[in-house]
């Protein structure tokens, strides 16, 4: 079982809710549809990224559905991005350009469902001046002048908080079968916020039912005495695995299971200094260049085409973490590439860039999500 008090609270809400098709439809819960994120191995795709308004409901965009299920996806984290003007701005918001609409949102929702594919909705705040959400910072409480404090986290965590909810409507209504409250917000995530967290969190249990997540950075959740109060609060903790697989380009998958393999009992620690909470990898990926495995999060560098590498990564974590207990699978980073970076089309031999599509770690990643599934449910639920 869990030990977390507020997977717990779900399931006694679930009980008193009628049951539907082992989905959440229209409000409603199935008794076990709760867990069922927790319960199974989330063979994941990341779908979305900076996706523009009107793709979604394009037929390219639609077309991806089917792509991923034929490979043998089977949950997508499915991204939305919520705007701010820069990274010391306090408001966020839905742009006309960058925000899909909500009804192609929920559109394709219902396809990746007709398709057997759950989904994690998963709005991601992101800063028209380019930078990184994770650099996302305010003072706090300064006041050198005597009776003047500017509250720039309380007015930022308010504007987040009502983009939670409407998104958490959004996901009950539609019957997201996860729901992700935000993504590598570094700056934010430490625990000089963990009243503010709480009150995001809870905000997302008032509209809904099922469980709740967020993509934290390794440093908050690994490189701290005790990570910060409010992630206990969630149902499931993902995080951003990007850890260095390789010292050099030309790793083999082997090579690469013994330089990632100290990182499965660091992460099977912070799952127990969670309370047993299970852990995600909310994003995971490589590029397909040479030296990919050195830096797996690194998008600038260049180099030849090299699709042997992405495809040791994947098959080395694999083979570290799937039959783990605490870990409840991956989301590939990421699916399609939504804009042009020349530098990934350098080498005509391929694009070396983190998609598969065509690349050998799609192949990899075919027989790997065929794998039956474990004993995990019986561990969780």
């Amino acid at each position: 079982m869990i030990s977390n008090p507020e997977t717990k609270s779900i399931a006694h809400r679930v009980a008193d809710i009628p049951k539907t098709n082992g989905l959440l439809r229209a409000g409603h819960l199935d008794r076990a549809a709760g867990f069922l994120a927790l319960a199974e191995t989330h063979r994941g795709m990341s779908f979305g990224y900076l996706a523009r308004r009107g793709y979604y409901a394009s037929p390219e965009g639609l077309a991806q559905v089917d792509r991923m299920a034929a490979l043998g996806v089977t949950w997508v984290a499915l991204m939305v991005s919520v705007m701010q003007d820069t990274f010391t701005s306090t408001r966020l918001y839905q742009d006309f350009e960058f925000t899909p609409e909500d009804r192609e949102v929920e559109a394709i929702i219902a396809r990746f469902q007709e398709r057997g594919v759950r989904v994690m909705l998963k709005p991601m705040v992101e800063c028209h001046d380019s930078s990184w959400r994770g650099r996302i910072n305010f003072p706090d409480g300064d006041q050198q002048i005597q009776g003047r404090v500017t509250p720039y986290w309380d007015t930022w965590f308010e504007s987040l908080r009502q983009s939670v909810l409407h998104y958490g409507r959004m996901a009950q209504r539609t019957g997201c079968e996860m729901y992700c409250i935000g993504c590598e917000l570094f700056g934010a995530e430490q625990a000089f916020n963990n009243a503010r967290w709480a009150r995001v969190v809870a905000a997302a249990r008032e509209v809904y039912l099922g469980p709740i997540c967020y993509d934290v950075q390794p440093p908050t959740l690994l490189e701290l005495a005790e990570p910060p109060a409010w992630l206990r609060a969630l149902d499931a903790v993902c995080i951003s695995y990007y850890s260095s697989a390789a010292d050099a380009p030309g790793a083999s998958a082997e090579q690469m299971v013994e330089k990632l393999r100290p990182t499965v009992e660091i992460l099977r620690r912070a799952s127990e200094k969670l309370g047993g909470l299970p852990i995600i990898f909310g994003e995971t990926g490589c590029r397909s260049v040479s030296g990919g495995a050195i830096v797996p999060s690194e998008y600038k560098n260049t180099g030849p085409y090299a699709p042997k590498e992405q495809a040791n990564f994947l098959e080395a974590m694999c083979r570290l973490f799937w039959d783990q207990p605490w870990w409840l699978g991956f989301y590939w980073w990421k699916w399609e590439e939504q804009q042009h970076r020349p530098h990934y089309h350098a080498d005509p031999a391929g694009d070396a860039g983190f998609t598969i599509q065509g690349k050998p770690a799609a192949e990899v990643m075919r027989r790997w999500f065929a794998k039956p599934e474990t004993s995990r449910r019986a561990r969780h639920v």
